[in-house]
């Protein structure tokens, strides 16, 4: 077909008019779906299949009207077109006219490509790929506390609240991986460069500032920085009034995710509005409880918390964040003390702060620790499903989830859930922590390993990492490296957990004396601590036969181990661990009944079958001490502890001990080999 007659063909079936009037349909689609289409919530993808659909559909319409006429009977085939008759129409005026709809054709075909591109681009730019292979789809960001330039160092207090709620305001949003404030926080003080702190806590930006607090006037500068390349996205200062903190708030929030580039649903910009009724008295006293929440748990700083959220409400008795923070507070207070009193306190203030905000994902993590902790498991699982379903992302929820799993024997569900945790934030500390703690707890002990050794990376002047990684060493039977490791914890930070871990190396090694006295460091810490108050009568006892010295110090773990068990009587650890003190003061019978509730409450713990074995030795009964502590090893525990543990000193030479520990060191020998 000669070119003319081909153009004469376009004119006269019609692709012509149909190629114009679908390019201009296209192009009016493409203005009509780019506003409604994130007004009504649907997300930025469907934007691009709708016009890449229509890119596919242009073709199909031009063949279309090259075969078939729509007249008057119908649809019908479209007749051959003699170019003699049609010479006449080629005239310039026609040529101008195709060349013009070729023109508006290639120009909204240019647009198509490049809205399609554009999307691709940001699919790709929000793409990363982080340690151990995993990929993050979002856009990620840490908020660091915001440096007080006050005169007064008071106002420290202030600059953290303002960076934490800023924080909690983001952290709301699908479209964006927030930074725990856990994470963010310790680098506070740290002399670190800021592509150093990316680095280590995997995000690609950080949000810093500082803030000057003088009678009423505030003075805020925020800015954004991309941790890859240092640059400054964004900064800005503002010189506001105290009242219109929350708006300030808002719009540092608001004007982060838009030089991120976020697209936000509308679900999604009404979290970013604070909608605070507050008086400004009661939200400072808000502040200065949630510093105290900041520093490390102890009842001294969870007692002044109390009393400043506790005022915050009666300044403003509607305010949501005030009663979750009485949550907080009392719900440490009681995982300290164990009293019922606290928990139904605890508990009421969780649920006055849901009543006032019903999306208030914190509360219902902070539910589903309490009733965890009470022995409550479906009820527990019941608010951490509760909080994911309000943030997909939530990654304490999601570590709160898999450690009541753990508590209900469902290790199979908590082991995926623990490591989704990590999946979604790989550089979440808390997260790598709590794997590792449950490897550890099933008997994996060198799987825990690398997960204690990433804690110590992210955190290298953390005592809590260091104490686990030793724990880790010692139960592998390389006590000299943990020692080392412990005393490294004890120069940065002398904590309860490492004298307790300093003190049971000793009892291992024979230096009961020592060991007490470790004990006895670890209690003036936590007074109301039943494990330590064991651990020290059993120190006690072995260094000196009088009951005089360890009758007193059993009875007082007895009790404090009973206040646990009002809470929570399904306590398989705390069980276990009473029919060991019961059977250390010669109460038979009392021990027999603990240990079979704590075999029945917790099958696969071998935290539950070691003290058994211990207590069955002490109640002479030897072959049910046996076979307690065979189920023990078989669960994870290394027989290299019980053999040198002088709880089983009667059992050392017998056969069935010795085939128990021979049948173990040759399939940990298989295992290296």
């Amino acid at each position: 077909m000669q070119a003319r007659q081909f153009i004469a063909e376009l004119k006269a079936r019609g692709v012509y008019r149909v190629a114009a009037f679908y390019s201009a349909g296209a192009w009016a689609l493409l203005q009509v779906v780019d506003i409604v289409f994130p007004i009504v919530g649907l997300p930025d993808s469907g934007v691009t299949m709708v016009l890449a659909a229509a890119a596919l559909g242009f073709p199909v319409a031009l063949c279309l009207a090259w075969w078939f006429d729509l007249t008057a009977e119908g649809v019908v085939e479209a007749p051959p077109v003699d170019i003699t008759s049609e010479r006449a129409a080629l005239s310039p005026l026609h040529a101008i006219e195709f060349v013009l709809i070729l023109a508006l054709m290639g120009l909204v075909a240019f647009l198509y490509f490049d809205r399609l591109g554009t999307a691709a681009g940001e699919q790709a730019s929000s793409t990363r790929r982080v340690a151990g292979g995993s990929v993050m789809q979002r856009p990620s960001i840490a908020v660091m506390p915001f440096i007080n330039m006050s005169s007064a160092s008071e106002g420290e207090y202030f600059g953290d609240g303002l960076a934490e709620e800023i924080l909690n305001l983001l952290a709301k949003l699908e479209e964006l991986d927030v930074a725990a404030r856990t994470s963010s926080f310790y680098f506070k003080g740290k002399a670190m460069d800021i592509k150093a702190i990316g680095k280590k806590l995997g995000v690609e930006h950080i949000l810093e500032g500082s803030v000057r607090l003088q009678d009423d006037k505030l003075r805020v500068t925020a800015q954004l920085i991309n941790t890859e390349t240092g640059f400054h996205l964004w900064t800005e200062t503002y010189n506001r009034d105290l009242d219109d903190l929350f708006t300030l708030q808002d719009d540092i929030a608001s004007k982060v995710t838009d030089k991120l580039q976020l697209i936000l649903s509308p679900q999604s910009r009404d979290k970013l509005k604070s909608d605070l009724d507050v008086d400004p008295l009661a939200y400072d006293y808000y502040l200065r409880g949630r510093d105290f929440l900041r520093q490390p748990f102890d009842r001294a700083a969870l007692q002044s918390a109390l009393d400043w959220f506790t005022k915050s409400v009666e300044v403003s008795p509607q305010f949501a964040s005030g009663y979750a923070g009485i949550c907080d507070s009392v719900l440490g207070l009681y995982e300290l003390n164990d009293t019922v009193t606290l928990f139904e306190s605890a508990e009421k203030a969780c649920h006055r702060a849901l009543t006032l905000d019903s999306n208030a994902v914190p509360v219902y993590v902070a539910l589903g620790n309490l009733y965890r902790n009470s022995g409550l498991y479906p009820r527990s699982v019941k608010e951490f499903n509760r909080a994911i379903s309000l943030k997909g992302t939530s990654v304490d929820a999601y570590i709160g989830l898999a450690e009541t799993q753990v508590a209900a024997s469902d290790l199979a569900l908590a082991e995926e859930n623990f490591r989704r945790a990590i999946e979604l934030q790989p550089f979440n500390w808390q997260a790598q922590r709590s794997m590792g703690n449950y490897l550890f707890t099933v008997g994996r002990i060198a799987e825990a390993l690398p997960y204690y050794k990433r804690i110590t990376q992210l955190l290298p002047q953390s005592e809590s990492s260091l104490n686990n990684l030793g724990a880790v060493y010692y139960i592998l039977g390389d006590a000299e490296q943990a020692l080392v490791i412990w005393h490294q914890s004890l120069e940065l930070s002398p904590t309860p957990t490492t004298y307790s871990n300093v003190g049971s190396s000793l009892f291992f090694m024979g230096e009961f004396e020592k060991s007490a006295q470790m004990y006895r460091k670890a209690i003036a810490q936590t007074p109301d601590d039943y494990e330590m108050w064991g651990n020290l009568g059993d120190a006690q006892r072995f260094y000196s036969s009088e009951e005089a010295h360890y009758k007193p110090v059993y009875l007082r773990a007895i009790e404090l181990v009973g206040e646990r068990l009002k809470i929570n009587p399904i306590d398989a650890g705390a069980l276990a661990l009473l029919a060991h003190y019961h059977a250390s003061l010669g109460n038979h019978e009392q021990s027999l009944q603990n240990i079979a509730k704590a075999q029945e409450a917790g099958p696969k713990n071998m935290y539950v079958f070691y003290p058994s074995a211990t207590a069955l030795v002490l109640l002479g009964q030897l072959d049910e001490a046996m076979a307690a502590l065979a189920t023990a090893v078989e669960l994870g525990y290394p027989p290299e502890l019980a053999k040198i543990d002088a709880g089983f000193r009667e059992l050392l030479h017998t056969p069935k001990f010795q085939q128990l520990v021979h049948a173990a060191d040759t399939t940990k020998t298989k295992k290296e080999g």
